[in-house]
């Protein structure tokens, strides 16, 4: 499935050099003692629980200045923010622990219900922004994104296409589509500074959402079949499209008909469509 501009926007991280995790850990330890300690101690141990989740996807995901990684201490800043990022969402605390189908697949799948919670919270919250606030583009660099894969193709068919008020004009010359690209690029007006805000679609951020969360939470229980998704995932994870708002529903309708084995079809047709999507790595601001 075509991929939105938004998401072939995103960069892509260098690969992790060897046994950083591993080294990295401590150093995050460290940090977390130090932090901690603005705390009253008899709330120390239910912090880091609370951000268990967090921290071993931040260890995975560290930031990259273009020549080192270093920790990101995304948990810390999570927790920092917590209440804002709680607001800002639009998920309910009460009503996930009050979700009884979410919290046996959580349950099922060996998990723990607290950081499980707030892992969904900063996963969900930077989805968010992406779906609503979108990302600002030049005009500029989206041509000489077009340019570089008409460089790597030179051979496939190009169609422009043109929409004026209701009405639209398309050309197949290649020869005039990329005249036109050259006039763009050669052109000494303004042009190139202008900016347009590109989004993900809805159906992108929940294939996102749901794998992210699969593929990252300590999930312990053994699938029957390799490949497949076990019923206690296919529920977790409508329950949480469900939580998020993003699975279409109206109030007062009962979750049983949405989060459970009588909608596998939503669930698997999302797994099936952007099967081969590359997982964007999600490092929130706040």
């Amino acid at each position: 499935m075509e991929l939105s501009e938004f998401l072939n926007t995103r960069k892509q991280f260098p690969p992790l050099p060897e046994n950083y995790v591993e080294n990295a850990r401590w150093e995050e330890e460290f940090m977390f003692n130090a932090w901690v300690k603005k705390y009253p101690e008899s709330e120390h141990q239910n912090i880091k629980e609370q951000l268990k989740y967090i921290s071993e996807y931040s260890l995975k995901y560290p930031d990259f200045d273009g020549e080192e990684w270093h920790p990101s201490h995304s948990a810390l800043s999570h927790y920092q923010y917590r209440d804002d990022k709680l607001k800002n969402s639009g998920l309910s605390e009460k009503e996930f622990y009050d979700f009884d189908i979410l919290q046996e697949a959580i349950k099922d799948l060996g998990l723990s219900a607290k950081p499980t919670f707030e892992f969904i919270v900063y996963i969900w919250h930077e989805l968010r922004r992406w779906l609503y606030n979108g990302n600002i583009e030049r005009i500029e660099d989206k041509v000489n994104r077009l340019v570089s894969r008409i460089d790597e193709r030179p051979d496939d068919s190009m169609e422009l296409d043109i929409k004026v008020g209701g009405k639209h004009f398309r050309f197949s010359n290649k020869k005039f589509i990329k005249s036109v690209i050259a006039l763009f690029l050669n052109s000494k007006s303004d042009s190139g500074d202008y900016v347009e805000t590109i989004y993900p679609t809805k159906r992108e951020i929940d294939y996102i959402l749901i794998c992210t969360l699969l593929r990252n939470l300590p999930i312990k229980h053994k699938k029957q079949k390799k490949g497949t998704f076990s019923q206690a995932e296919r529920n977790f994870g409508l329950s949480v499209l469900w939580l998020t708002g993003e699975l279409n529903h109206r109030k007062g309708d009962d979750p049983t008909d949405f989060c459970t084995k009588e909608n596998n079809v939503t669930f698997d047709k999302l797994m099936r469509d952007f099967k081969d999507m590359p997982l964007p790595v999600i490092d929130p601001f706040i």
